[in-house]
């Protein structure tokens, strides 16, 4: 029998931790799980709990043993239990994230030379690493954060929920919908969706934004601001509701922030509607046309509200290139990006 085992603090319920062990039990593994729950055991505690637990499995045989995101500061410990031989999933760099991205602390901070210092570490300890894009994994090689003989590249993708839902063909109906959903990070660009909704207040288009995060107090004042009144503000919802408004949305959007990080990354709202089969537009970035091609995707410059307000209102009364464009993304996501493949 094969075995894998998931070991770390991650959230075997967050889309990348869901992908993966799909994937993996699609190609017959049996995949169990060596985890801590962060917000039950709390600060150093966490170390000691995994570590016993750890410790019990470390005496099993597995054919992989991954690290799953977030596990910066834990693959030290799977480096102790389980030997060289562990793979890594960083995903993304703490740095990158925390400090060029969220800009959440000075590039000099202790902060940032502790996520620095993980970064390091981690990747370093690791047999292997993941990363999700061509781009980033050139991030992580400039860096010497990993070399790239043990670094390869596993697309985001999507969970087989989001495949098996099914979307609403595009429909000749007013409003037209534009849904889209995240954590308000920088690098998805909110600001740039609620200006251009603002460009479009007289057109029949509605928006809805699903979530909340860092930027959603400062996207609330700007959607005043510039009198985007055609914009429905959503709190965060359960996976199955969001797959259903996803779901009969007319058009989908992805991200679209100026950030360095948003030209490395394809994020999985990209990937899920894409699974769903819906028109999507996002940002132009190198990262997003490694996988996808311009007759599955409407891609426009990043942080350009005026012409993202174009693509949707192209969209809007183009019913035709909807279904095309959704076709043409569901097929490549089948053929390509699911978890059996």
């Amino acid at each position: 029998m094969k075995r894998v085992l998931f070991f770390g603090i991650f959230d075997p319920d967050y889309a990348r931790s869901r992908v993966l062990r799909e994937g993996f039990e699609a190609h017959g593994y049996t995949v169990e799980m060596c985890r801590v729950d962060p917000r039950t055991h709390r600060g150093a505690r966490k170390y000691w709990v995994l570590f016993q637990k750890g410790r019990v499995r470390r005496k099993e045989r597995f054919d992989y043993v991954l690290v799953l995101f977030p596990g910066h500061t834990v693959v030290w410990l799977a480096r102790l239990l389980f030997g060289k031989r562990i793979i890594f999933d960083v995903f993304v760099s703490l740095y990158d994230s925390n400090v060029s991205d969220r800009m959440r602390y000075h590039p000099w901070s202790l902060r940032a030379l502790y996520d620095l210092f993980f970064d390091h570490l981690s990747c370093a300890l690791a047999g292997t690493v993941l990363v999700d894009t061509e781009a980033h994994r050139r991030y992580f090689v400039a860096r010497r954060l990993a070399s790239p003989k043990k670094t390869l590249i596993v697309p985001v993708g999507a969970s087989q929920v989001w495949f098996e839902a099914g979307a609403v063909s595009a429909r000749a109906r007013e409003p037209v919908t534009v849904g889209f959903y995240g954590s308000y990070i920088p690098l998805h660009g909110v600001q740039t969706i609620v200006r251009a909704a603002a460009l479009l207040r007289d057109a029949p288009v509605r928006f809805e934004l699903i979530g909340a995060g860092q930027e959603y107090t400062s996207v609330q004042k700007v959607a005043h601001d510039v009198g985007a009144t055609n914009i429905v503000f959503t709190p965060r919802v359960s996976r199955d509701e969001l797959i259903e408004k996803m779901r009969v949305a007319d058009i989908c959007l992805g991200i679209f922030g100026e950030t360095r990080k948003a030209s490395r990354v394809v994020p999985n709202k990209v990937y899920e509607c894409a699974a769903l089969g819906k028109p999507i537009v996002t940002a132009d970035t190198p990262a997003v046309r490694a996988f996808f091609s311009d007759n599955e995707l409407v891609l426009v410059p990043q942080d350009d509200s005026t012409k993202l307000a174009e693509a949707i209102s192209a969209l809007v009364i183009n019913t035709t290139e909807r279904r095309l464009l959704a076709a043409a993304v569901r097929k490549r996501m089948l053929a390509c990006y699911s978890p059996i493949q």
